[in-house]
């Protein structure tokens, strides 16, 4: 009886001190968090195993995250699947489309992003741009001729019209000329012109009258008026004077014309011209409604592809230049310890169970073995 009862304790004693081991074991994996110090001297094995090599553990992770997890081959083997790509792509569309549909004015979404567009600020710019444009445009052309700046076949079109004025000339003066105004008013320079000549000039004049001399006068400029000769004639000088004037650079007719302040008067007209405010107050939906089929149908499953292939090409450089391993190092060195062991006995609770468990059935069997020896012995 004395035996037996001797056998169960060693074995019970083996499968304490087995249990018990793998159990302190497991929690020195962790514990105590940070060293203990006895008389101003560590003990040994604290802290635990992770904490001790708590650095070494957050370098080693962050070298196989990047060397072996997170790589960029495994990066662009998933942006080059198709199932990912559509994936990409309807995630996209729906956005987009939410967007496009959007009823919120485009002044709202500037707000939203921060971005300083207003009435004023947009006006303010384009009045400053059209004017600077258009002050540079004159300047660059001041030297030039007028002809060069319209162009031959602007010019050649004014010629002609300029030849079919010489009729219209022609034709109004003789209207004037054949009416009474016009004869009264030939009949008043004859006169002028006969009190300037002295005793032959009055002679003719009382001889003839003033309004004799008009009345033979008037039908002999009206002929002239319609004759061949006078409409070739102002045809030729009306020719002549528009090459002349066509020929003169355009600064000639700027300071003339005072055309200093063209510029300022053009960008007031774009400005007024432009409606600002309406575009502004008008919603995104509205702007888009038109090319909303185009955007999501067409241009974003585009810009899915070219942006996924642009960032497949400059994975590696990305990824270098992110730094990651260095990355999950400070993270996991920043992590603590505390809820790292929560997380691992949470995943490996039974595990760590089974290893103590294991730990007392080798201890048990080693003091049965221990007893085996024993009895033997004695």
């Amino acid at each position: 009886m004395n035996t037996f009862i001797m056998i169960l304790m060693m074995i019970a004693i083996g499968a304490l001190i087995g249990g018990m081991t793998n159990s302190l074991a497991i929690r020195m994996l962790f514990r105590p968090f940070k060293p203990k110090y006895f008389l101003n001297k560590r003990i040994p094995f604290t802290p635990g195993l992770i904490p001790k090599r708590h650095d070494e553990l957050a370098e080693q992770l962050g070298k196989m995250v990047t060397d072996h997890l997170l790589t960029p081959e495994g990066i662009q083997r998933k942006l080059a699947d198709e199932s990912f790509q559509q994936q990409v792509v309807d995630y996209a569309q729906k956005e987009a489309s939410t967007f496009l549909s959007s009823e919120r004015s485009l002044q709202q979404v500037m707000d939203d992003f921060q971005i300083p567009v207003s009435q004023q600020v947009i006006e303010s710019k384009l009045k400053g741009f059209t004017e600077d444009k258009v002050a540079a445009y004159m300047k660059d052309r001041r030297e030039k001729s007028v002809r060069e700046l319209i162009g031959d076949q602007a010019f050649y079109k004014g010629k002609a019209q300029v030849g079919k004025a010489s009729e219209y000339i022609l034709n109004q003066i003789d209207s004037f000329i054949s009416s009474e105004e016009g004869k009264a008013k030939i009949g008043v320079i004859i006169e002028d012109y006969l009190e300037g000549q002295g005793f032959l000039g009055n002679m003719i004049s009382s001889f003839m009258g003033n309004q004799g001399l008009a009345d033979k006068v008037q039908p002999a400029v009206s002929d002239f008026l319609n004759s061949e000769d006078a409409h070739y004639w102002l045809k030729e000088v009306l020719h002549t004077e528009w090459d002349k004037w066509m020929e003169r650079p355009f600064s000639v007719y700027e300071e003339k014309l005072g055309l200093d302040g063209i510029p300022e008067k053009v960008s007031e007209e774009i400005v007024k011209a432009i409606p600002t405010n309406v575009w502004l107050e008008r919603s995104i939906r509205e702007h888009t409604e038109n090319v909303q089929p185009y955007i999501i149908q067409t241009l974003v499953p585009q810009l899915v592809h070219k942006v996924g292939d642009a960032l497949s090409t400059r994975l590696p450089s990305i990824m270098e230049t992110l730094h990651l391993s260095e990355v999950v190092r400070k993270e996991v060195e920043s992590f603590p310890v505390e809820r790292l062991e929560e997380i691992v006995l949470g995943i490996s609770k039974r595990e760590f169970k089974m290893i103590t468990y294991l730990g007392a059935l080798l201890g048990g069997l080693i003091g049965l073995i221990q007893a085996g020896i024993i009895l033997l012995i004695g």
